[in-house]
């Protein structure tokens, strides 16, 4: 890939333009983007330590420790002990949790239909849509 001036300012400026754009969708939901990461999380995998959890979202065993804490008040997780080491604590996902997701998922979506509204003319809608599979190349990069 060759690389010019232009090129060092795209980081920047797809920064700038996506960072909004994740704005509106937190905005709308009515729990953190923490909290949506954890659920999220167990939502893909069935057993998930706090340790795994703190890897997965980027945040401190510390914030897992209150955030588990609050979605199990909440009864979003629950919390077990493994069954051959019960030293260990996994997590899973409640039904309850996993319609919370579906709905703050939802949300978010909502969010960003209503941002997009009737502003683009068809050609910008194109060129959104053209975006989008090199935007999920770049995303899977940065989970590599």
């Amino acid at each position: 890939m060759q690389s010019n001036s232009e090129d060092s300012d795209l980081p920047q400026l797809l920064f700038d333009a996506l960072s909004p754009l994740l704005g509106i969708v937190h905005s709308a939901r009515t729990i953190s983007p923490g909290k949506i990461g954890v659920l999220r999380t167990l939502a893909n995998e069935e057993n998930v330590s706090a340790t795994r959890l703190s890897q997965s979202i980027g945040v401190s065993q510390q914030a897992i420790s209150l955030t588990t804490k609050e979605l199990e008040s909440l009864g979003l997780i629950e919390r077990h002990k493994d069954e051959t080491d019960r030293r260990k604590l996994w997590f899973r996902l409640t039904e309850a949790g996993r319609k919370k997701l579906e709905a703050e998922v939802a949300l978010g979506r909502q969010a960003l239909k209503d941002a997009i509204g009737n502003d683009l003319n068809c050609e910008e809608l194109q060129l959104v849509r053209d975006a989008i599979p090199a935007l999920a190349k770049i995303r899977k990069a940065g989970n590599e």
